[in-house]
């Protein structure tokens, strides 16, 4: 079959199962939507890039859409692993009221196990003083970027004891 010829539109609507059957190999349960969007538009490159020397279209099709997907699953699960999230759980925890309550101070402090002195300076006056990283950093006499990494470890050490301690 000439597929270089064939209009984008039909090669879509042929090979949209396909990009189906790739989400359900790959075990893709979130954002569907957005995954099925980017298996169309690799199927869209391979119809622009398509060799018909080098093989048939399908096969070429198919790898071209399974390659896009899995492209964007690693740069996602790159993405999450430098960037910590925090529930909506935490922020109740590492908020404080204006008027600071002693066993809400006890409270988070009980999730901070493990922690280093550096650390545990940004939660005391991150959180408790609500100072922002670059007036920490005057107070240590370090660098913004050094203080900013006291906050992006506690509270990946933080979330951690936390979840041990609910997830059970």
């Amino acid at each position: 079959m000439d597929y270089q010829n064939k209009s984008i539109e039909d090669i879509l609507l042929q090979f949209e199962p396909m990009v189906k059957k790739q989400m359900l190999s790959l075990q893709i349960y979130k954002n569907q939507e957005e995954f099925f969007q980017i298996g169309l538009i690799g199927l869209w490159e391979a119809h622009q890039r398509f060799n018909p020397e080098k093989g048939v279209f399908p096969a070429f099709a198919q790898m071209t859409v399974r390659g896009k997907m899995l492209s964007h699953l690693r740069k996602e699960t790159t993405f999450e692993a430098h960037h910590t999230g925090l529930s909506e759980e935490m922020f109740d925890v590492i908020a404080m009221p204006e008027h600071e309550d002693p066993l809400e101070r006890e409270n988070i402090l009980s999730y901070c196990k493990g922690l280093s002195d550096k650390q545990l300076t940004w939660v005391m006056q991150g959180i408790f003083e609500n100072k922002k990283p670059k007036e920490i950093a005057e107070n240590e006499g370090v660098p913004v970027d050094r203080v900013k990494s006291w906050r992006r470890e506690a509270l990946k050490k933080i979330l951690k004891n936390y979840q041990e301690i609910h997830m059970k």
